[in-house]
């Protein structure tokens, strides 16, 4: 009989083999933060344009003046409420809260800046100017009159990033009512997801 053959790996080829690996992660991890960091930051704009986006579509649908309100200063918090016209805020009454998203919820490192007019994209808004604030849509989905404070521009970055490499998205809104993210960094001219 034939004695059967050693199969396995040597010890050498282990640490090969994890000193490779172990190079391919340090070089991939500081791509991988940035990837996470844009990740967030995106989702973030992203569920901010579909509030603002809900909030239009509801004033249409309900015949009523509906709000977008930004909650919290630290964090991407806001709701979609019944608009009281008197107090000039979100309705207190009882199923005036149409969507929320909470504080807890989604991008940890996201944080959102406000202003009462689009003005200059390039010049970042700091993060909590303005918050919380509210955007109200009257019934033909254009930004209502009986709310003298709506935004029209958030920023949504991430305030731990160097300011340098930081990347922010912005979120225009006009009196029509059209709502629409761009990129500050781009060129409108050269691309459609530019800001200017």
């Amino acid at each position: 009989m034939r004695p059967a053959l050693q199969r396995g790996m040597t010890i050498i080829e282990i640490v090969v083999t994890i000193g490779i690996i172990g190079l391919l992660m340090a070089l991939a991890a500081p791509s991988a933060a940035t990837w996470i960091q844009n990740t967030q930051l995106r989702n973030a704009a992203e569920a901010v344009l579909s509030g603002i986006q809900l909030a239009r579509i509801e004033a249409i649908k309900r015949n009523q003046i509906v709000a977008f309100q930004l909650t919290d200063a630290n964090s991407t918090a806001w709701q979609v409420c019944l608009f009281d016209v008197i107090a000039n805020n979100c309705s207190a009454a009882a199923g005036a809260q149409l969507a929320s998203r909470g504080k807890s919820e989604g991008s940890p490192n996201a944080r959102l800046g406000a202003d009462f007019i689009a003005g200059d994209t390039t010049i970042a808004l700091d993060p909590g100017d303005n918050v919380p604030s509210t955007l109200a849509f009257d019934t033909f989905g254009r930004l209502a009159a009986t709310n003298p404070n709506n935004l029209m521009r958030v920023d949504v970055r991430n305030p731990v990033v160097d300011p340098a490499v930081e990347r922010r998205l912005v979120i225009l809104i006009n009196i029509g009512g059209q709502v629409r993210m761009c990129d500050p960094k781009l060129s409108k001219a050269v691309n459609p997801q530019g800001c200017v």
